[in-house]
């Protein structure tokens, strides 16, 4: 592809999740035939929410990361696999590391958050995430040896006690079936503390049915190659706890994305401070949508929902930036939340409607199913479900 036979300056997006991808899209719908450009280090968009789903054998890696060359092809962006190093505000352009010199019309940065590995010395060697297809494959082994082997009997400690946590745990604990107890830590006194009552209600149930336990007000102080020690948060009691585990997974902190070009953007508390538009102040053909973003006259939560909204809004504000037309602050509309709870169960919040178990999971899915990009994907991947005999079965089942 010769970049340079571009008939204007392109519209480039940085970073491939969900904010990045709502952004093209929305763009795509929208444009008079201006490229759009999408650049990402990896090759492959992953819906997050469904890693859960993969993990499990519920869903195949095609419906949950599909290939960015496949979504290009069918939406009509410029996919690049590569790296940005360098972004020249003045000058419009930007460099990735194989020293691709990309001149720009409007500039989108959606490189989203990763597991903060930096919150307790040595973390990184001894802990791993869930936020990516290489975590995935770390606890997919570490399932698949649990389940065909005795050695095992340690517990696996889960940091946080947020979505993340509560989901793996959950999930974990089915596709091992109580083979091995779960320890699920948290600092706070309750889990999920962000989510809507009547799911925190129905995780506590689903967690209360499994080998999982939880220690509310602790917090990991230290961690070596086969114990770590939980200590309370009470300053008073200056309890302690020293555990022996198997593995640790980390899901109680998150930072922006390792990126060079990133850094002098980042306020002190590792955001960039957005204004309602979603810009900087100092740079107005420079939009940023997603978890990295801070907007301190109206803050919102960090989640897909979020990002996949300020995609679309700042595909507006692209184009009417454009034409010369005044820009729209983002408004957050909360849609609800979902929650899986292990293998076929799951708990809905949203619209008035509250709902938990396998029907919930049901109607998880196929929402999740529905909102993938590309309609090829979303057809196929909502067909797959549909037409499934295990779903037809149910359905069925349901019948008066």
């Amino acid at each position: 592809m010769d970049l340079n036979n571009l008939k204007t300056d392109p519209i480039v997006v940085v970073g491939g999740g969900f904010g990045g991808l709502a952004t093209v899209q929305a763009l795509l719908a929208k444009l008079d035939g201006t490229s759009v450009i999408l650049i990402d280090e990896g090759n492959r968009f992953l819906f997050k929410p469904l890693l859960y789903e993969l993990l499990s054998g519920e869903l195949q890696l095609w419906e949950v990361a599909p290939q960015y060359s496949d979504l290009a092809s069918e939406l009509g962006f410029i996919f690049l696999q590569e790296c940005v190093v360098e972004i020249d505000e003045i000058a419009q352009k930007l460099v990735t590391s194989s020293e691709i010199e990309i001149n720009y019309s409007q500039l989108v940065i959606s490189t989203g958050v990763t597991t903060n590995y930096s919150l307790l010395e040595n973390l990184q060697d001894y802990a791993s995430g869930f936020s990516n297809l290489n975590d995935f494959r770390i606890l997919k082994k570490l399932i698949t040896n649990i389940n065909n082997s005795s050695e095992y009997t340690n517990p696996i400690v889960i940091a946080g006690a947020g979505p993340t946590g509560v989901e793996l745990a959950c999930k974990i604990s089915d596709l091992i079936k109580d083979r091995v107890e779960i320890y699920l830590v948290d600092k706070g006194d309750k889990i999920l503390p962000t989510c809507k009552s009547f799911n925190r209600e129905k995780a506590i149930e689903a967690i209360g049915k499994r080998n999982i336990r939880v220690y509310l007000d602790y917090y990991i102080k230290s961690v070596d190659k086969n114990f770590l020690e939980l200590y309370s948060t009470d300053n008073e009691t200056n309890n302690f706890i020293e555990i022996d585990y198997s593995n640790l997974l980390w899901t109680a902190g998150l930072k922006p994305s390792k990126s060079r070009f990133l850094h002098h953007f980042l306020n002190d508390n590792l955001k960039i401070k957005v204004n309602k538009f979603m810009q900087m102040d100092e740079y107005k053909n420079i939009f940023f949508v997603g978890d990295i973003t801070f907007c301190e006259n109206a803050p919102f939560p960090s989640s897909a929902q979020v990002a996949m909204q300020q995609g679309s809004l700042v595909a507006q504000n692209i184009i009417s930036l454009r034409k010369g037309n005044d820009l729209k602050p983002f408004q957050f509309e909360d849609l609800g939340e979902m929650l899986s709870l292990g293998i076929g169960n799951a708990s809905i919040t949203g619209y008035g409607i509250t709902l938990a178990g396998p029907l919930a999971f049901e109607i998880r899915r196929f929402a999740y199913l529905m909102r993938m990009p590309g309609f090829l994907l979303s057809f196929k991947s909502s067909g797959s479900w549909l037409f499934s005999k295990k779903i037809i079965n149910h359905l069925l089942s349901q019948s008066p």
